[in-house]
């Protein structure tokens, strides 16, 4: 079981049990979701979750809970794993709408870079974001990300359409913020 430490944070393996506590308690940002959301969301859509993220877990993906003083606060994932061109994609969601903001996402992606260069020796980590989600776009900045793009309109939620803005990360450039 993989356990890495932040200075807020501590990230670990997450089990059946994890993923149903993340899909009950997780609420969507309001006015705008920000995440896709899960209508109903039943125990059978926390069980899928979790038989698919075994499926790729080590192979295509990494993906951990986040814990602050052992409650878990939500999920980070090192998804779309290319060893051969050595990149990935980094993502971190938090589930209660009272314990965002409190940096915990911005710790948990900062402890996934590291892992990300210096463990797995991965190159680049790119992260994606709806233009809506402005919390998220300060962390990636804090982070270290840079902004590359923009989706024109690639996203639908409440009713409208919205950009998705696009984020890089060189492994050169981590070492200053991470």
């Amino acid at each position: 079981m993989i356990e890495l430490r932040g200075t807020r944070v501590v990230l670990r393996t997450l089990e059946r049990e994890d993923c149903r506590a993340l899909w009950a308690a997780y609420e969507p940002e309001e006015p705008v979701p920000t995440e896709p959301l899960n209508p109903g969301l039943s125990v059978e859509g926390a069980e899928r979750w979790f038989e698919e993220m075994q499926a790729k877990q080590g192979k295509e993906q990494l993906y951990l809970g986040i814990w602050h003083d052992d409650e878990l606060v939500g999920d980070v994932q090192l998804a779309e794993i290319d060893w051969r061109h050595r990149t990935a994609t980094v993502g971190a969601s938090i589930a209660r709408r009272e314990q965002r903001g409190q940096g915990y996402g911005s710790d948990a992606t900062r402890v996934m870079i590291r892992y990300a260069f210096a463990e797995l020796d991965l190159y680049r980590l790119s992260a994606a974001t709806h233009e809506a989600n402005v919390g998220a776009q300060k962390a990636l900045i804090r982070c270290g990300f840079a902004l590359e793009g923009r989706q024109r309109e690639a996203i639908h939620a409440a009713g409208r359409r919205w950009d998705r803005l696009l984020y890089g990360l060189l492994r050169d450039e981590a070492t200053e913020t991470t």
